[in-house]
């Protein structure tokens, strides 16, 4: 629900009319959190698709000049890609458990890609002398695996 239906639900509730300016701060300040909210699903959004799409482009680019320092930095940055993930992970449990609204967001279809991506980059790897089990196929693979078992952990424990 978008910050701005939350006031007009409340101006236009009759039994709203003489608390006035209490009820009105607070009806904006549960707009505002909502959105804050969904605000943080997007940038953790944006973060994870960007860290997908860099793994896919260092993987099937190979070598170059800068090579291993981008594979470093993006082992740099495999735990706090772990920490957004846990963060959504925590805030769509909450949703569930709150059960005001369908989830808009669809951040198990990163788990089916990551697999897809593990599973494509495995059979390059295995197949192709061009390709081998470095420090960027590990990382790929300790990605996907991890987030198949935190799914599951999500599909298992449903509310």
């Amino acid at each position: 629900m978008s910050w701005w239906l939350n006031i007009i639900e409340y101006m236009r509730d009759p039994e709203n009319g003489s608390n006035g300016q209490s009820s009105l701060k607070k009806a904006v300040a549960r707009a505002i959190a909502e959105s804050v909210v969904d605000l943080l699903y997007y940038v953790i959004g944006l973060f994870t698709t960007l860290y997908f799409l860099s793994a896919v482009y260092l993987f099937f680019k190979g070598g170059g000049i800068h090579h291993n320092l981008l594979v470093r930095i993006f082992d740099a940055l495999s735990e706090p890609y772990f920490g957004s993930v846990g963060i959504y992970v925590i805030l769509k449990e909450i949703r569930k458990r709150q059960l005001r609204t369908k989830s808009r967001h669809f951040g198990e279809y990163f788990v089916y890609f990551w697999l897809f991506f593990f599973l494509v980059s495995l059979g390059f790897t295995w197949f192709s002398p061009n390709y081998i089990f470095d420090d960027l196929m590990a990382s790929i693979m300790t990605i996907t695996l991890a987030l198949i078992i935190i799914y599951i952990g999500g599909v298992i424990h449903k509310p």
